[in-house]
């Protein structure tokens, strides 16, 4: 059973309430909300997941679709308020976080960041450590590796978690993995995702200020929009989470990364807080649409700063007809049938999310599962995204 519901309010900048005008609710509204209800109601049909959650912002009007199960093993239906586990959806929000204080001064896309780190004696011992910018950072393109390809990261990770040993390792820990590693590209000149460039990001964010990366988030990105649905997974306990389920393999059953993620007492199994700046928040389908909604039209950094983050990026291999590119903490991808996009996809051991606001239709998607092997969550967000498209 699936559950659609249309709100009209959070869509202004302030996170008040918006008046919304008739014309945008007369014609269109009734078949988006069709749409919505089949496309979300299709995903679940799949039997792929225990829970579906969706949402959709076209003009004034968000519209939120629901299905499924929260928490099977409990009973709980899925809710517009019910939160997932955002994986690396998260990026664009430190990204925006980190280019709001650019915008302000206080951080340069393109000046080393080494001097923010003089008093320590590890950041020398990283890769590319004296070039590294933060527009390298956020584009991915400073040449770490990813965590998980670095086997120190899984037999420590392992070890830990076989002897109950907390496994919420700091980004100082995390980044330890790779001192005194080749780069894997020489500096800017080559893509190579890892959330290790985005937990330097964090530090260099902390240094500059002085404060945390969430309190930086708090204030410049989540207060102003009223987003609350957003919260830090610097926890195991969080408030409102549905229950995710991992699939996983041989080495993630042995850390306890497999199946039902949620405890007996409701709280996560394992302490999500080494995600931090690479991911690092619980939220809904309707914040990461609000969210994206706002970055997309200006509301959070100026248009020019926008413009930069699609413009400032290092192309992907793609298919025949489509264009994929990594900007400043978001995707950028040319499709014949959608035009062009701006997203970003996330993966947490039992859930996956995927957002995307359409440049060309004015249209904002997002979608999440409380799963890691159920539908694909980039044909998920396609899905619903064609469907409104052709219901507009």
């Amino acid at each position: 059973m699936s559950r659609l519901s249309l709100s009209r309010r959070g869509l202004i900048g302030s996170g008040l309430a918006a008046s919304l005008a008739p014309a945008a609710l007369a014609g269109s509204t009734p078949a988006l909300e069709k749409a919505v209800q089949d496309a979300v109601t299709a995903l679940m049909r799949t039997g792929k997941t225990p829970g579906v959650s969706a949402a959709v912002i076209h003009g004034d009007t968000l519209l939120t679709g629901v299905a499924g199960k929260a928490d099977p093993e409990r009973g709980l239906r899925m809710a517009p308020e019910t939160r997932l586990m955002s994986g690396s959806t998260g990026k664009t929000f430190a990204a925006a976080t980190a280019l709001k204080l650019v915008e302000e001064g206080r951080l340069s896309l393109d000046a080393p960041v080494a001097p923010l780190f003089a008093d320590t004696a590890w950041y020398a011992r990283l890769p590319n450590a004296e070039a590294l910018t933060l527009r390298m950072l956020l584009m991915h393109t400073g040449g770490f590796p990813q965590f998980l390809d670095v086997p120190g990261f899984m037999a420590r990770y392992l070890w830990d978690s076989m002897r109950g040993r907390s496994t919420a390792y700091s980004p100082e820990e995390m980044l330890a993995l790779i001192l005194d590693h080749a780069p894997l590209n020489a500096p800017g000149k080559a893509h190579h995702y890892s959330d290790l460039h985005y937990h330097l990001a964090g530090l260099v964010m902390e240094r500059a200020t002085g404060r945390t990366y969430y309190d930086l988030l708090q204030e410049k990105i989540l207060a102003p929009l009223g987003l609350s649905d957003v919260i830090p997974s610097d926890r195991r306990a969080l408030p409102g989470l549905a229950a995710g389920y991992a699939r996983g393999d041989i080495l993630a059953a042995i850390a306890s990364q497999t199946g039902r993620t949620l405890d007996e007492a409701g709280a996560l199994r394992n302490d999500p807080s080494l995600e931090w700046t690479g991911g690092g928040l619980a939220l809904t389908p309707r914040a990461l649409a609000r969210f994206y909604r706002a970055l997309a039209q200006g509301r959070i950094l100026k248009p020019e700063t926008v413009a930069l983050m699609q413009s400032s990026s290092m192309p992907l291999p793609t298919g025949p007809g489509v264009t994929t590119r990594y900007g400043l903490g978001t995707f950028i991808t040319d499709r014949p049938e959608f035009g062009r996009y701006i997203g970003h996809s996330g993966f947490f051991p039992g859930y996956t999310s995927n957002v995307a606001h359409f440049l060309d239709h004015g249209l904002t998607v997002a979608v999440q599962f409380n799963t890691d092997s159920g539908p694909d969550v980039n044909d998920a967000l396609r899905a619903i995204a064609k469907a409104a498209i052709a219901a507009l």
